[in-house]
């Protein structure tokens, strides 16, 4: 079985591979032709002078990595109850992801929220009383749009971060119903603890593990080579438990993915032809979870993941040391753009977080073998 498994993956792999290879100069040029690239004036990081070469490089690159998963999926490894909802979620994430790469290439107005002090003076002195009641009523959500841009959140040009927390909670909602509903599976491993049942709690940890995971993976895309790398790094950890666990449809879909993911390495390793962007990094991120799920190992998400975690974190602290304290903890976040800024070279950034990555990789497969 295990064999066959391996055959069949290899096959998956190396199809993959070369679907990517032989459709990126196309894309290239492609995205080249409608001006779908980098502008230093839509990029904070384009604030580190060794960046500013950057501009013009194609982004939304990662559509590659989504259409040849898709292909490979629904015409060779098409199975509702395995393969099914990690493609349907995979697509949810790069609809949203690449909206987002669009509209911070193409619209032209930031969208500013409304300061709190502001509606509730509307609220006081607004002449219509049907205006009135509107800004009461759209108060918490108006104030759920102002808590980002307090926390840090720049409002940008494209798909707001209070935006892409509703849509990533709607597909952390599918997989929960995925895996509550469709497959009553309401347990979670821990390592050496086995299964404990979590019940319906089951549901906020799904949540909390898509926005985690989603968001980590999409920050960890800043540099060339590196979250392609990493995350080749992270999906090849779950290839083993795969076998392990004899599950043909998700070793295959592993495959698949770490074939198309090499692929596309190959044009954004350091000069970048191209990159990703956010509708493949999302999508990558929430994929990477719903394999988890189906491995019923999403607990080594935090050790396998372990580099994106790191990622998300140097955010979250910049974050909270300028609200807490006034002052920034890092030159800039995330991590690797700190690194950039002290002087360390980006290619050396890279292997770095791939040495990284591949250590706590092999944890978290030795773990799962526990």
């Amino acid at each position: 079985m295990i064999e066959e498994i391996i055959a069949k993956s290899f096959y998956f792999f190396t199809g993959a591979f070369l679907l990517a290879v032989i459709a990126s100069p196309s894309l290239i040029s492609f995205l080249k032709k409608f001006g779908i690239v980098r502008k230093d004036d839509r990029d904070f990081s384009s604030l580190i002078k060794t960046r500013r070469s950057k501009a013009g490089t194609p982004v939304f690159g990662g559509i590659i990595i989504v259409a040849v998963i898709t292909l490979f999926t629904v015409l060779f490894n098409w199975h509702r109850e395995t393969t099914f909802v990690p493609l349907g979620v995979l697509w949810l994430a790069a609809i949203l992801g690449g909206a987002d790469d669009l509209l911070n290439i193409f619209y032209t107005k930031e969208r500013h929220p409304r300061t709190l002090g502001r509606i509730v003076r509307f609220i006081k002195i607004h002449k219509e009383l049907k205006f009135r009641v509107w800004y009461v009523i759209s108060f918490p959500w108006q104030a759920y749009k102002r808590l980002f841009y307090l926390l840090g959140s720049h409002p940008g040009h494209g798909v707001q971060a209070h935006e892409k927390i509703i849509i990533q909670l709607v597909i952390g909602g599918i997989i929960a119903w995925w895996m509550s509903f469709k497959l009553d599976w309401t347990e979670v491993w821990v390592p050496w603890l086995g299964h404990i049942d979590l019940g319906l709690l089951i549901i906020p940890v799904i949540l909390f593990i898509v926005i985690l995971m989603a968001n980590a993976v999409n920050i960890t895309d800043g540099i060339d080579g590196l979250s392609a790398g990493t995350l080749i790094i992270a999906y090849g950890a779950f290839f083993p438990i795969a076998l392990q666990q004899g599950s043909m449809d998700i070793s295959l879909l592993i495959a698949t993915v770490i074939g198309a993911l090499g692929g596309y390495l190959l044009f954004n390793i350091k000069p970048a032809k191209y990159q990703m962007g956010d509708v493949a990094s999302l999508g990558m991120g929430v994929l990477l979870v719903a394999i988890a799920f189906a491995l019923d190992r999403p607990i080594l998400l935090l050790i396998i993941g372990m580099i994106f975690i790191l990622e998300i974190s140097s955010v979250i602290l910049q974050t909270s040391w300028k609200v807490l304290l006034g002052k920034r903890l890092l030159k800039m976040s995330p991590l690797h753009h700190h690194l950039e800024i002290i002087g360390k070279e980006e290619t050396s950034i890279v292997m770095y977080a791939w040495a990284f990555a591949s250590i706590f990789a092999i944890i978290g497969v030795w773990l799962s073998f526990q």
